[in-house]
């Protein structure tokens, strides 16, 4: 079983705000979810990251995240497999935690059997960062960097209000 506890080591945890919005990421493809783990960094969230259903669930626990993604289509424990755990992980924690289901699609998964077994949503690889920021602010609907210095979600050119017009 691989893991990442690199991201939840107090040197990493020093660049986020304590505020910061908790994203666990559970995939077996190591290169997926470090890319997702580093954008929501990028975003001011304090991330963590496992490569299995079972280290993930360890990591619930220990990492107490806000959000998981979580992969449908990993070879120890699917998706659905999974969310049924962390759920009873939550409800013995007392806590409230929005799941997200990641699926390359195929018709084992869909939004209603998403819904059912407990994901809050459903994404479909490859991932559109407009969705992804999206589950971020529903997640923390205001500011979910809570006062750290991540940027603002913004269109990627300034806009320049202040030109005067050229003759």
């Amino acid at each position: 079983e691989k893991t990442s506890m690199s991201d939840t080591s107090p040197h990493a945890a020093s660049h986020t705000s304590p505020h910061a919005l908790r994203v666990l990421v559970i995939d077996d493809d190591p290169e997926g979810a470090r890319s997702l783990s580093e954008l929501f960094r990028c975003y001011g969230c304090a991330t963590s990251v496992a490569y299995s259903g079972r280290v993930g669930l360890r990591l619930l626990k220990l990492f107490k995240p806000e959000l998981v993604f979580v992969d449908f289509d990993m070879p120890d424990m699917n998706g659905l497999e999974v969310v049924s755990e962390a759920k009873l992980i939550d409800a013995e924690a007392g806590r409230h935690v929005m799941y997200v289901c990641l699926t390359g699609g195929g018709p084992e998964i869909t939004d209603e059997s998403a819904g059912s077994a407990g994901f809050n949503r459903l994404l479909y690889k490859p991932l559109n960062v407009t969705d992804l920021l999206a589950v971020l602010l529903a997640a923390r609907p205001g500011n979910f960097a809570a006062g750290s210095n991540a940027p603002a979600i913004r269109p990627a050119r300034p806009m320049y209000r202040d030109r005067t017009p050229k003759h």
